[in-house]
Parts: structure tokens; C-alpha cells; sequence
């Protein structure tokens, strides 16, 4: 479980990296020329992928860890369990990231928020032992 908080703080890490670099502009800030068919290409690509990732990232997680219980053992569903986690770790890392990006390019508050809400969610995939001891109880019992 603690492999799993330390990959959630890795996303935010992996964000604040990409801000970083955006504020000493090795991302070009404002390189998108405001209200150009640009930069409505890059806001729809973000609000796009925030608007699809964030449910997909969600619903491949419940999908793929209670789809085969009855047939894994603990260590297998462990296993399960932290491989999906991990990547529905990667589609709001993704989801932030470019979020991130599209702001310094465009310098449009629309990738900002966009980035807002994909980490917003990973504070919602916070490993707990609780959820933990309930998705192997879901092992179990099926």
C-alpha cells in the first residue's frame, strides 16, 4: 500500500515538475496565438481527454479488479489491484500533464482547470487500508 501512495505523490511530483518548467519556460509560454484555430485544437484535445480519461481511468479500475476475483488468490488480487491502480494513475498523470502544458502554450486557463480536476481526482484514488481490506474481502467472498 505504501507503493501506491508513494506512485500518487509521484504523479503530483511528476505535475509540479511540468509547472516548473513551464514557469522557467523551457515550455514556450504563449507561443499559441490567442483565440486562433490553434489554440482551440489544443483546448479541445485537453477538454477532451479530461472529459474521457478521468471516467475511463476510473471505470477500467472497478472493471479490471472485480472482474476475475472468484478465480485469484490474495496475492493475485493484490497484484491486480496495484498493476490497475497504476494505471489509472498514469491516465490522470497524462490527463494533468498535457492540462499543464496546454496552459503554458496557449496561456488559456482552460488546460489549468482541466489539470485541476485530473489531480483533484487522484486525491479520490488515495489508497487506504480500508479500501484495501474491502477489495480483498471482495476476493474472498466471491
Amino acid at each position: 500500500m505504501k507503493a501506491l501512495k508513494v506512485e500518487l505523490l509521484i504523479v503530483w511530483l511528476i505535475v509540479a515538475a511540468v509547472v516548473a518548467l513551464g514557469e522557467i519556460e523551457v515550455i514556450p509560454n504563449g507561443m499559441v496565438i490567442p483565440n486562433s484555430e490553434m489554440e482551440f485544437k489544443w483546448n479541445t484535445v485537453v477538454i477532451l481527454l479530461t472529459v474521457v480519461g478521468i471516467p475511463a481511468a476510473l471505470r477500467l479500475f472497478v472493471l479490471n479488479t472485480t472482474k476475475g476475483l472468484r478465480r485469484m488468490n490474495n496475492e493475485e488480487a493484490l497484484n491486480a489491484y496495484h498493476v490497475w491502480s497504476a494505471v489509472r494513475m498514469g491516465i490522470l498523470c497524462v490527463t494533468a500533464v498535457l492540462g499543464v502544458v496546454a496552459y503554458y502554450v496557449t496561456m488559456n486557463v482552460t488546460g489549468v482547470f482541466c489539470a485541476l480536476v485530473a489531480l483533484l481526482t487522484t486525491l479520490y484514488c488515495w489508497p487506504t487500508c480500508e479500501k484495501v481490506q474491502a477489495y480483498l474481502e471482495g476476493v474472498n467472498n466471491e
